[in-house]
């Protein structure tokens, strides 16, 4: 039955991805109506179900991290839900409906999703139909999770001609890379700052065949020394808590899931980006309505000739909380990289931060000091400010790195 629904999902989804930007406009207000039954059960969204979406309150997302019961369908606790993540993390999930954690920055961040089995399917179908083709699918292929946890949205990808196998990211480098050699991987998906541990140790993939990254930003240098290394040019998988968000396609360019989700930009003062509003119109175990998400995010150019309408937005390089409000004008995250990256090579390890008091530019050990100056040089240009400089960033720790950080007050 789970495999039946993943096709009907991947189906689904391919039609849609074929509509017009209109057809996508109509196809979501379908699937909103569709959607309300499950909101009039949610404590927290009920007094404003069967309403327009524009009724409902945008919600920030630390007001779903403190009550998780307000926000699901099924009558289950917030004490109910945290045991039963905490379980997954420990390898034991119940049948149908699962609990877990997300790759949150700190412990104190992460964010709690829940499924249902249909609602797994629905997800897999998706993401199938997203990122591999159908040929693809007809072939075998063994997918490697290099990410913090796994959970039941992953392994119950693993049906017929699809194996899986998940790798921590808590295990050291050298045993990831010894223990990815043996699986063999055509499908790789993991963190940029892995993808380039494993490219600077030299590692060998040959039977990869499609490499995914997600949880965390990746610039332009680092795409490179990737493509270079694998042969394989990295596509981008942005998903949250919040929901699948959207994905590269085949001719490289981000795309919103607009296809299953209602994502409103609202601008962000100070800049031309915006942060998203998410609403995902499939999700009915914990609806998300209108949810203010994190990232930064910039409209790319209109149309893509791979054939999907969903709106092209430039690679995402960093939160709306780490844009540097300085006392003349706000630096982007995408501004920050670009600057910096143009003189440092993208397997050194570095962190910018800024506060009011100014910036700091933080290297690895390794960092060539002339480098490390010459980087400072283009945020001073960029910012106006001289940056003090430190050589003393450690290896990056926690699930995810943050390469720009505004530390506010």
């Amino acid at each position: 039955m789970q495999l039946e629904r993943i096709v009907a999902s991947w189906l689904r989804t391919r039609r849609a991805m074929s509509l017009t930007k209109e057809g996508l406009a109509r196809h979501r207000l379908k699937q909103w109506a569709k959607l309300q039954p499950a909101l009039a059960r949610t404590p927290a969204l009920a007094p404003f179900a069967r309403r327009p979406i524009e009724a409902f309150p945008v919600t920030p997302v630390n007001a779903i991290r403190r009550d998780y019961g307000a926000w699901n369908s099924l009558g289950l606790s917030d004490k109910d839900l945290r045991q039963m993540a905490d379980a997954s993390e420990r390898g034991h999930q119940p049948a149908d409906i699962s609990a877990g954690w997300s790759t949150g920055s700190s412990e104190a961040t992460r964010g709690l999703f829940v499924a249902t089995g249909a609602e797994r399917a629905d997800y897999i179908g998706q993401s199938l139909a997203r990122l591999l083709t159908f040929f693809a699918l007809l072939r075998s292929q063994r997918l490697a999770l290099h990410l913090r946890a796994s959970n039941a949205l992953y392994s119950d990808a693993a049906r017929g001609r699809l194996r899986f196998h998940h790798f921590p990211i808590e295990v050291p480098i050298a045993e990831t890379a010894e223990a990815l050699s043996g699986y063999a991987p055509t499908i790789l998906i993991a963190p940029p700052s892995r993808l380039i541990a494993l490219a600077t140790m030299g590692i060998a993939l040959p039977s990869l065949r499609h490499l995914f990254f997600g949880s965390e930003p990746m610039s332009a240098t680092e795409r490179d020394l990737i493509t270079a290394h694998f042969g394989i040019s990295p596509r981008s998988i942005w998903q949250a808590t919040e929901g699948f968000l959207g994905a590269d396609c085949a001719e490289g360019r981000l795309h919103l899931n607009d296809h299953s989700l209602e994502i409103e930009l609202q601008p962000v003062t100070g800049t031309h980006g915006f942060r998203p509003i998410i609403t995902d119109l499939r999700r009915r175990s914990q609806p998300i309505v209108r949810v203010a998400g994190d990232d930064y995010i910039e409209l790319g150019e209109r149309g893509c000739s791979c054939g999907f309408a969903g709106r092209v937005i430039r690679p995402i390089e960093g939160r709306v909380q780490d844009i540097w409000r300085l006392a003349t004008h706000c630096i982007t995250p995408p501004q920050v990289v670009a600057a910096v990256e143009q003189v440092l090579l993208p397997e050194l390890r570095w962190q910018a931060s800024a506060d009011a008091r100014g910036i700091t530019l933080a290297v690895g050990p390794k960092c060539p000091a002339e480098l490390a100056v010459q980087a400072g040089a283009m945020l001073q240009q960029l910012t106006g400010l001289e940056p003090l400089l430190r050589h003393d960033l450690l290896e990056w720790s926690g699930p995810k790195r943050n390469k720009v950080v505004w530390r506010d007050g």
